[in-house]
């Protein structure tokens, strides 16, 4: 989720702030941090205006964007190993981009 507008991404926030157990379950997992390694994007200095400073999932909801891929050589794209490799990867992140999306499906 690259640039979200504030209203979905305040939708988000409180996403993940109903259902933090779920998201570490994704992002914390080991073959996540094997596959993409960590969750990255733009964050804010501090927790946003409407959510507890020591919230459980505080770190998650300083996200502005929620960024997760992993990077090839150019070479591979064009060797019989880049297919199966890049399946991977959106196989760690389907999950991810599922849970971000629960709370804007019918929203525009």
């Amino acid at each position: 989720m690259y640039a979200p507008q504030p209203a979905q991404l305040y939708a988000v926030r409180e996403h993940i702030a109903g259902n933090v157990r779920r998201l570490r379950a994704i992002v914390e997992s080991p073959s996540f941090r094997r596959g993409v390694g960590e969750l990255e994007g733009e964050r804010l200095q501090r927790v946003p205006r409407g959510f507890a400073a020591d919230h459980e999932a505080a770190e998650y909801l300083k996200f502005r964007q929620f960024l997760a891929g992993r990077s090839f050589p150019s070479t591979l794209a064009a060797t019989p190993k880049f297919h199966p490799q890049i399946v991977a990867v959106f196989k760690q992140v389907a999950p991810l981009a599922r849970f971000l999306n629960e709370p804007l499906v019918g929203h525009s």
